[in-house]
């Protein structure tokens, strides 16, 4: 419990937190105690023990915001990448190797971040400036299809199908219609 209230959860066996003057020091305090046993000994070791957990969770809780900093920084890169980029073929492994990542390691955060993979960020993309261009285009089928990065028109409009429900011809005739 008392390891709980101080960030180490049960299932953290070990964990780096890297090297201190501050821990040498608290250690060496807690050493001469125990060697010297004088009066109240015991409080002052547990004293010295709380002191080490807090300095031991402040430096985990640092390392846990510089990650999420570091994550939330690449993600948002990749965002704005794929954004930018959406029109063109994107190799996601390429991306990831280009930032220094593994594949895996992208793709989990990526989905951890936005809630769906790189892939399905970027086909959802398309096939939102895709219905954008349908909206307030005259450009055919086809040529929205290759706009937002399809060269097979087939294709293009069975994506476009799978996503929103509809045809992109029939979304135009609806539009029309209404």
């Amino acid at each position: 419990m008392i390891l709980r209230k101080y960030g180490i959860k049960d299932d953290m066996r070990t964990f780096f937190v890297g090297s201190s003057i501050e821990y040498e020091r608290i250690f060496k305090k807690i050493i001469s105690e125990l060697q010297r046993c004088q009066t109240d000994y015991e409080e002052l070791i547990a004293m010295l023990l709380r002191q080490l957990l807090i300095a031991i969770n402040r430096q985990l809780s640092k390392e846990r915001i510089l990650k999420n900093e570091y994550l939330d920084n690449e993600m948002e890169l990749a965002t704005q990448y794929f954004n930018d980029n959406y029109n063109t073929e994107i190799n996601i492994e390429e991306y990831a190797l280009s930032r220094g990542m593994s594949i895996s390691w992208f793709i989990r955060n990526f989905k951890e971040y936005t809630g769906t993979t790189p892939m399905q960020y970027i086909v959802s993309t398309r096939v939102t400036n895709a219905q954008t261009l349908l909206e307030t285009t005259t450009y055919s089928v086809t040529e929205i299809g290759r706009i937002v990065g399809y060269d097979n028109p087939l294709y293009f409009s069975r994506i476009f199908h799978k996503q929103k429900g509809i045809s992109p011809s029939n979304y135009r005739k609806q539009l029309d219609n209404e």
